[in-house]
Order: C-alpha cells, then structure tokens, then sequence
C-alpha cells in the first residue's frame, strides 16, 4: 500500500482530541509542522489544516462575543408614564437639570420633550411628596439633630431623627431667627414630633427657638464642632512646629556656608531667634497634641468616668489653656474662651447617661457609683489584659450581676449621642443635590426629601438600617418603593 494512502488512513482515524493536540502545538510553537507531523505520522498539510481551524474558531468566538452587544436583551414598552418615572430618577438619583435630562431623552431614546413638559412632571412629584412627607407620624422621634446649611447665601433648616437618618424638616428660608425656627417647630409639633432630647450648635435662634417651643425638652450642644476646633488648634501647632524646624535648618545651612567664608557672625543673631522660636513651638504643640487627648479622650469621651471628675478634669485642661495664653495669644486665646463659655452644654449628654445609669442601678439594686464605674471600664479593649485587671473588683462586687449590668451600660452608652454627626451626613449628601443648582425651592426640597426618606440604603454599619428607608426604620412599617408612592406602575420584565 503506498505510504500516502496510510497518511489520509491514520489522520482518518483520529479522534477530535487528538486533532485539537495538534492544533495548539502548532499554535503555541513548541515544535515545528515538520516534526508535529512526523510524530502523529500525518502530513504537513493536515497539521496546518487544524492550525486554520483553530484559528477560525477562536475568530469566530471572538465575532460572536462582539456581537452580543447587538443582541436584544428585552423589549420595553416606552410610555409616558414610563419617561416620567425615567425623568425623576434622573433628577434625583443623578442629580441631572431639566435640560440635561431633555438632551439623554433626545440622544438615547429619539423622543423630544419640552422643559415644561419636565417641569410639568416635577411639579406634580412635589405636590405628592409634600402631602405623604405632612402625613408622617413623627412621634417615634426620640433624638433630633438640628442644623443650618446655607445655598447662595440663604439658609436651609434641616432636622434628622438620629436613630432612623429620617429628614423631618427641610427648608430654605430668608432667615435663620427665633421665629423662622419656632413656626417650623410648631408645625412639626401637629406631626407629633415632641423628641426626649435634641442637638445642635450655638446659633441664637436655633437655641431660643427650641426654648420656646420645647421648653422641658434639653437641647444638648454639639460636641463635633468643638472637636474640629480642637483638632484644627493641634493641627495649627504641629505645621507651625514643622515649619519651625524647616527654618532652623536653613539658616544652621547658611550659617556652615558663612563659616566657611569666614564670616561666621552673619547669621548669628537669627540662628539664636530661630532655636528660640523653635523650642518655643515645640513645647506649645506637644503641651496642646497632650490637653487635645485628654479633653477628647478622657472627658469628652461617652465612656468614661462621672460628670463631677469630667468637670475637674475640663477646668483643669482649661487652666493649663490660660497658661499656655501667654505664649501664643493669638492662637489660644479664642479656644480657651471657647471651652469655658462651653463647658456645661458641652458635658449635657452626661445627665442622659446619668438618667439611664440610675434605672439600671435600681433594675439590678446596686449602687450608681458601680455603673459609672462599668462605664469607665468601657474604655479598655474588651478581653484584653487591661480590661481583665481592672473588671475584677467589679466582678467580685457585683457577681453574677456584671454581664446583665455590663450589657444595659452597653446599650445606654449606644442610645446616647454627644453630637449631631447625623445631620452633618445630611448635610454632605444634600450638598450634592444643591451644587448643580441654583434655585432649590417651589418644592424641589420637599421631592427630595421625600425621596431620601424612602429610598433604602444601599449599605449602612448599622444593621437595623440594612437594605431599609429611613421613612421603614422610623415607623416600623414597610412602604412601597418611592415610585409606586408617587402614583406610578414600576416596569417589570416578564418571566
């Protein structure tokens, strides 16, 4: 039989595998046809057969992975009411204008509306959420955070429950007075909003506005901006040490430079200024990195010891203030006023925590003194050695007690706030939706606060807050999504 014949026989009788072998050898180069052939006893031709095929194959792979972008994933029924609910997720979820929102329905969906067709839609979106936002229940408000946040120069009064993030009070406003606050606060009282506390910063009005209407309710003042001016002073003080240093070093270089010219007295004076002022701020920013940490961490610091030993502490941590006064008045000065006009509200969150640690005395018959005790003990890594060391006096006195007592301390410290960081995250996210616009009012903020009540979070470190709307925490009921509340049919695709 001539051996061409058993060439076509032998590549007759392979199998698919073994074809695809020959295939990715010759692809990949690790031999050449010459020899790829001879080894499965088939011919040049053939293994360069297989290469084509291999290669059309991937190219083909390859085509057909490009066009699925051309393939129809599913049909929509495009309706009017489908563009309005398309228009205010655009509005609100990316904070897009009219116009812009006019220009993605022209590009992407060759439809032309007019801007007071958009308006039109909006409009009617407010009036919705006006009504459902003045029909909430606001008496599960236990712990309200108060702010001003201003647009253009003109103020916007805003109010978040801190538990929930739930806006009660979004508003822009001419003034920022006692009145203005009052009239709000009044019409929130026909909502039911009668909150056991509330924060918020010193504004005058604000404050005397709270005063008036919610005369038995405390109004705690914010610890957050006394904590960023605290951190702003220490920061102040480590540049200018650093800034300090960078000059001592220059002039000692300029001053090796004279020696070796010989005139070493020329920088001799400002060398003898600049270690001077050097010492000097090195000894002011570590004294004020030092009094920084203990107000922080020792007194401002929910966990930690009664109100009479944080009351010493902060006078003493005031005084080592007036000290350092005379050093950089400038600087200093205006913190140490601060502190102590600010010292009584500052610590306010203690009588919470005061009023919460006497019922859990009386629950668990044991004496006030024991659980401020815990609540200082809090302070340490729980199971670390510290911890360990110091928890055995109160274990030995409280006994089977402790874990019961310990929990209760727990939970009391987690229900207290000592500032309304709440309301300062409204703030930065509201700040989004207001920077691409200029007019924020005709019911824009109440659509939107309508829409960040009753849109769920995404994510939260809270897990009474996962995958639920503030509007869902705050009453304890779930509502339909925001969409359906506004009147609309959400589009769902067929199974």
């Amino acid at each position: 039989m001539p051996s061409a014949q058993i060439v076509s026989l032998s590549a007759q009788q392979m199998t698919n595998q073994q074809r695809k072998d020959i295939a990715l050898q010759v692809i990949s180069n690790k031999a050449s046809v010459t020899d790829i052939a001879n080894h499965h006893g088939v011919s040049r031709k053939f293994v360069y057969q297989q290469k084509d095929k291999s290669i059309e194959a991937v190219d083909q792979a390859f085509e057909e992975a490009s066009s699925d972008n051309d393939s129809v994933l599913f049909y929509l029924p495009v309706t009017k009411a489908w563009i309005a609910q398309l228009i205010l997720c655009l509005i609100l979820y990316g904070r897009v204008s009219f116009r812009g929102v006019k220009q993605v329905l022209k590009d992407c969906f060759d439809h032309d509306i007019s801007l007071g067709g958009i308006h039109n839609i909006a409009d009617r979106a407010k009036s919705s959420a006006a009504r459902i936002n003045a029909g909430q229940d606001l008496s599960s408000v236990k712990l309200a955070a108060h702010d001003e946040i201003f647009h253009h120069n003109k103020p916007v009064l805003a109010g978040v429950d801190i538990s929930s993030l739930y806006c009660y009070l979004l508003s822009e406003e001419d003034q920022r007075d006692t009145d203005t606050w009052a009239i709000h606060f009044m019409d929130l009282q026909q909502q039911g909003f009668t909150p056991e506390r509330a924060i918020g910063d010193d504004g005058n009005g604000l404050r005397s506005a709270h005063k008036m209407i919610f005369p038995d309710i405390p109004f705690d003042y914010d610890n957050f901006h006394l904590s960023k001016l605290l951190m702003e002073t220490r920061r102040y003080f480590r540049n200018s040490h650093n800034s300090s240093l960078t000059l001592l070093n220059n002039l000692e270089l300029k001053m090796e430079e004279a020696k070796l010219k010989g005139n070493p007295s020329r920088y001799s004076r400002a060398l003898g200024e600049a270690r001077k002022y050097e010492n000097t701020m090195h000894y002011l920013s570590q004294t004020v990195d030092t009094l920084v940490s203990w107000i922080e961490h020792d007194v401002l610091n929910k966990m930690g010891p009664a109100l009479p030993v944080r009351k010493a502490l902060y006078d003493f941590i005031v005084d080592e203030f007036t000290q350092l006064e005379i050093l950089h008045p400038h600087r200093i000065k205006a913190l140490r006023v601060t502190l102590t006009d600010k010292r009584d509200i500052a610590l306010a969150y203690c009588d919470a925590l005061e009023d919460k640690f006497r019922v859990i005395a009386q629950a668990h018959d044991c004496s006030l003194e024991s659980i401020w005790d815990i609540c200082e003990l809090l302070r340490c890594e729980l199971g670390g050695d510290t911890y360990s060391i110091r928890s055995v006096p109160l274990q030995e006195l409280l006994g089977d007690k402790y874990d019961e007592v310990e929990d209760a301390v727990i939970i009391a410290l987690g229900s207290t706030e000592r500032t309304s960081s709440m309301i300062e995250n409204l703030n930065s996210r509201l700040r989004l939706c207001f920077n691409m616009r200029r007019e924020i009012g005709h019911g824009y903020l109440d659509l939107l606060r309508f829409f960040l009540n009753h849109k769920p979070f995404v994510r939260s470190s809270k897990p009474h807050r996962q995958g639920k709307s503030p509007a869902e925490i705050l009453s304890g009921k779930a509502h339909p999504h925001w969409l359906e509340m506004l009147g609309y049919t959400r589009y769902s695709r067929a199974n």
